[in-house]
């Protein structure tokens, strides 16, 4: 029969062991029913700049207060280094030079994030030839991940690596649009 103080020490062992038990099976449970969701899903880019590839950004959208262009650079110690490799080894690029419009001249792709002067946020990707703006298109709403790809005759614009949602770019009736 146990009596007196070392009684009272081994049921004092004997919860801490119970709660401890409990409490780990929580976090666990809890992890488990939160999925974790695709880092391109769920990154945000900070505007920081009003220089934005060479650009000054009042040539992209009068609008705008600050924007950033998307680089490799900016994914580095946000997401795991094998994320990062995925990306480099994929079809998506930040940006990419093709002749959209068809002249012989080629024109620069890029996508970005943005911030305006009424504060809102968004991304865009830009048009660009030898130092010109000539077209650019913006979402607003998440300042998140973008890339472009090209493939079966047009320019592909994704906001996430592994799904099969994303606008044409294309060259139609003497204009760059979206669709």
């Amino acid at each position: 029969m146990w009596t007196g103080k070392r009684a009272t020490q081994w049921c004092i062992m004997l919860i801490t062991l119970v709660l401890v038990t409990c409490s780990s099976k929580g976090e666990t449970e809890k992890k488990q029913a939160e999925p974790n969701a695709a880092w391109w899903y769920t990154i945000e880019f900070k505007s920081t700049s009003t220089i934005v590839h060479g650009f000054d950004l009042r040539n992209i959208d009068e609008n705008w207060k600050l924007a950033a262009a998307l680089d490799i650079t900016l994914l580095k110690g946000r997401i795991p280094e094998d994320d990062i490799q995925h990306f480099e080894n994929s079809t998506l690029s930040f940006s990419l030079i093709s002749d959209v419009d068809g002249d012989g001249l080629p024109e620069e792709l890029f996508v970005g994030v943005y911030e305006t002067n009424e504060s809102e946020k968004g991304r865009f990707v830009a048009i660009t030839r030898k130092g010109q703006v000539l077209e650019h298109f913006k979402e607003r709403g998440n300042s998140g991940f973008s890339a472009l790809l090209q493939a079966d005759g047009e320019i592909r614009w994704y906001k996430c690596m592994e799904c099969g949602e994303f606008e044409s770019i294309r060259w139609s009736d003497g204009s760059f649009i979206l669709e």
